[in-house]
């Protein structure tokens, strides 16, 4: 399971059509505490104000705004001179198990990644949809379905950074988008990442409540 909860039924935002608010937060917490993932819930611009209270009500704390971004796939930003090299889509068992150890430790998670979260990787790496990326101690995910291109889990392990990595798997996962026919991308963006999207193309279009 993904650490995001992005529940978006028909007529989201109308109050009158989502009395089960606090039913579908409330299962997405119990799962939380069942399984030990993190839950990281983010509030989109035109949800109903009462979601953000329904969350502190279930023990989520409002932490940083994220920032969601898009840039638009023309051509391609070019790699620096002796830019690393990029591997994926990645299926061999092996190789995703890297990409799960560079995106858990690389959100300064401080630990080897968890077998639930080996496992979500090597299922996400089985679908069609999806292309696991990495560098020597980064990684990237991009998820393409229901007409859209979405960039996740870019994240560079602590004694890596400050080599280009992160941009390196932003630049590939753009161009796997672009490789699929996708005229544009989008993701979400930490205010720490944040600096490292716009060098890449990437613009704002909105601040994202998140509740984790």
């Amino acid at each position: 399971q993904e650490n995001y909860a992005l529940f978006t039924p028909p007529g989201y935002g109308q109050d009158e059509t989502h009395a089960d608010m606090e039913q579908i937060a409330g299962r997405a917490a119990d799962f939380s505490a069942r399984t030990g993932h993190p839950l990281h819930w983010p509030v989109f611009p035109g949800a109903p104000d009462r979601l953000g209270r329904i969350l502190m009500g279930l023990g989520l704390k409002r932490e940083d705004d994220h920032i969601a971004m898009r840039a638009f796939l023309g051509d391609p930003i070019p790699a620096p001179a002796g830019a690393p090299k990029i591997s994926g889509p990645l299926r061999d068992e092996n190789a995703v198990r890297r990409w799960a150890e560079y995106a858990w430790r690389g959100f300064d998670s401080g630990e080897m990644p968890p077998e639930p979260f080996v496992t979500f990787a090597l299922n996400m790496a089985r679908r069609p949809e999806i292309s696991l990326v990495c560098a020597p101690g980064a990684a990237g995910m991009l998820c393409a379905a229901e007409g859209s291109a979405g960039i996740y889990y870019v994240a560079t392990v602590p004694e890596y950074r400050g080599r280009g990595l992160g941009g390196a798997v932003v630049e590939a996962l753009k161009a796997a988008a672009r490789g699929m026919g996708f005229g544009t991308v989008t993701l979400l963006a930490t205010p720490r990442g944040h600096p490292l999207y716009l060098r890449h193309g990437f613009r704002d279009t909105g601040a994202v409540q998140i509740y984790s």
